[in-house]
């Protein structure tokens, strides 16, 4: 951070960085030579890594995503922030095609990268890992009356619309309470049923 502040996450202004404990927690995924620098360690996990078909390349846990002007400016024509994600992660895929043409990428549908994309389609070498974190595990998916699970529900059908390698990080931990049963014991089948059907 301290030779290229430019390589990270930056406020809705883009002129001043997050504060210390926050600002390389997120890359600016607009920046080219963070592009360079990603598909160079890529190249540099499947060399280290020959049998290795699946690589990460993902956002981090944290909402601090890059809004300096030129990714803004991608989420606002996408429609998401998963529009900055996809862009670069697309970027990386294409890189590695040629020489690892049986690798895939697989990136985060998470929090504020959920969303779909308006324009950008992930590559057939790119595996989009759809997270429900925010839904109900109290009722099914598909139950209509519970909000959380309608907004998951409606990004799952459009991920599944545009990705024919969609997977899903499901949760099986109660977050509020870890000495409690997770409440998905009675929807668990239907809710794999549904996943498998998308």
């Amino acid at each position: 951070y301290d030779e290229h502040p430019e390589y990270f996450t930056w406020k809705r202004n883009g002129d001043e960085a997050l504060p210390d404990d926050n600002r390389v927690t997120q890359l600016c995924l607009s920046n080219p030579e963070v592009l360079e620098l990603a598909k160079k360690w890529v190249r540099g996990l499947l060399e280290e890594n020959p049998d290795a078909k699946l690589i990460s390349v993902s956002q981090n846990d944290n909402q601090n995503y890059c809004k300096c002007e030129k990714c803004a400016a991608v989420d606002k024509e996408e429609g998401s922030p998963a529009g900055s994600l996809l862009r670069f992660v697309n970027a990386v895929a294409e890189d590695i095609e040629k020489d690892y043409p049986d690798v895939t990428i697989d990136t985060l549908a998470y929090q504020y990268t959920r969303k779909v994309p308006t324009i950008t389609k992930p590559r057939h070498n790119v595996q989009i890992r759809l997270c429900p974190i925010e839904c109900c595990f109290m009722h099914p998916l598909e139950d209509g009356e519970c909000v959380e699970n309608v907004d998951f529900m409606r990004d799952l059908f459009n991920w599944s619309q545009v990705c024919d390698n969609l997977a899903i990080w499901d949760y099986t931990a109660n977050y509020n309470n870890y000495s409690n049963p997770h409440p998905n014991l009675l929807v668990l089948r239907e809710n794999m049923k549904t996943l498998a059907e998308h």
